[in-house]
This record gives C-alpha cells, structure tokens and sequence, in this order.
C-alpha cells in the first residue's frame, strides 16, 4: 500500500502540450503521467492505492476551471484532487465552493503565483484556509523552471512558522528544493509535514537519511512529483533507507492516510 501525496495531472485534451511548456522550463524531462489514465496506470504498475493531485491556478482567470477540474478529478476512488486559490482573485467564494464540494486541501505555488510565502497579504488567505479545515500545501525552495527571487526560500520560510506550527500545514520537496541544507537546519523538526517529492534524485542516500531522522517521522509524507520522477524508483528510494519498517510504512502511507482520514 503506497499514498503519493504529491502528483500533477492535466486534463487528457491539454496534458501534452503542458508538459512540454513545463519541461522546457524546468530542464527536466516527464515520465509516464501527465493525464488520469497514465498515472492511474503507473500507479496499479507500482501498486500506489491512491494519488494526491495538486493543482495549481496560476492566475486569476484560471482558477475556476483549474477548480473544476480538481472537483471532476475527486470522484474517482483512488484520486484525491486538492484545488487552488489565487490571492489576486476571489478567494474566499473559490474556497467555499470547493469546501462545499468535497475537497480536502489547497495547494499554493508563490513562484508559479507570483506572491511571497511570508507576504502580509497572504496571513489572511492562510487563516481563511486552515479555519475552513483545508490542508494546505506548499511548492518550497528552487523552481528550476522560474527566474529568481525565490519566493518560498527556507529563509522565507521561517517566517511563517509561528502560524503553521501544528496545523495541516505541508512543505513540500523535503523542506526546501535545492534548499536541503537550510532545510536541515531551520525546518526539519517543526511541527509541520514534509513531503519527500523531487529529492531522492538530486541527494545522496546519507543527506536524506539524515534530513528525515531529523523530522518527526509522523510528519513525513511519501511524494513524486509525478509525472517529473519515475514513481517505482521514488518508492524503492524510500524502501532502500536505513528505517525500521514502522518508520517505512509511516511515510508510505500511514501518515497520509491519518491526514486524509481515510
């Protein structure tokens, strides 16, 4: 039994051509996924129960629709489809909507949106989030595929701590893409959840070991980035650690489970 928490889709009209805008960007090439049928099919192939899919608007205009489709996405049995606000546009009826409609958690993307993680501006979205129950989830760190500055750095990072210490609160890629060291420092241990997409491929088996033993194993949750990391190597990644079993299955899907409660 395997929880992705962190994958990506695309509506199957529109899937090709995003993923090749996205790959140009980011100078990293997908693997299978990218619609519903192909990471349904890498996740019976790899035996993952069930995907967390973040969704992203990344402008006011989209977000309706990006809505929609994360609403659509969530009836099927082994998806879960957060949805995602734009601080530029009405937020507060999107995030009633999709409260209404099932959905569990949010997803922000501050390069992608084009805001800073500890922006003024933003306390109050986040409030509204987290009093509605939403889980909240964050892109951290480097996006290969953005110009600087970096708007959710660890540095930034820290400064909303206070607020997200003990709520649903996830960031995402182990603390801080291509941030891992200030991550380790100022992140790992917090009263927070870390997903581990998009690090496996770019450190050592040690420097992971070593941010996760730092981490309350409670708080970690198993992620891809689907369809940017092959989703078999991601789970035999986790598998290959120097863990207990106990600590496996936490981070393979336990924690995920008791965070979705399913």
């Amino acid at each position: 039994m395997v929880i992705d928490f962190h994958t990506h889709m695309f509506p199957e009209t529109l899937a090709e051509r995003a993923l090749a805008e996205l790959s140009k960007k980011c100078g990293i090439a997908p693997f299978e996924g990218g619609s519903l049928p192909k990471t349904r099919a890498q996740m019976q192939k790899c035996g993952v129960g069930t995907s967390v899919v973040l969704n992203i608007a990344t402008n006011p205009k989209q977000m309706r629709n990006v809505n929609r489709f994360a609403i659509e996405v969530n009836q099927e049995p082994d998806f879960v489809a957060f949805g995602s606000v734009h601080p530029e546009g009405d937020w507060r009826y999107e995030l009633d909507w999709l409260k209404d409609e099932g959905i569990l958690g949010i997803k922000l993307h501050p390069d992608y949106q084009g805001f800073f993680i500890d922006g003024p501006k933003m306390q109050k979205i986040y409030e509204e989030i987290l009093s509605r129950g939403f889980i909240l989830i964050f892109h951290s760190g480097v996006d290969w595929g953005m110009p600087e500055p970096v708007h959710a750095s660890v540095k930034r990072q820290k400064n909303v701590l206070g607020m997200f210490r003990g709520e649903k609160v996830v960031f995402s890629h182990s603390g801080g893409f291509d941030q891992w060291d200030e991550a380790l420092e100022h992140i790992c241990g917090e009263d927070i959840y870390l997903d581990t997409s998009m690090t496996r491929g770019f450190l050592e088996k040690e420097k992971r070991e070593e941010l996760y033993r730092a981490h309350d194993m409670h708080k970690l949750l198993f992620g891809t980035d689907s369809p940017w990391a092959p989703l078999a190597e991601e789970i035999e990644g986790i598998r290959a650690l120097n863990f207990d079993e106990e600590w496996k299955e936490r981070v393979l899907y336990r924690n995920a489970e008791k965070l979705l409660g399913r």
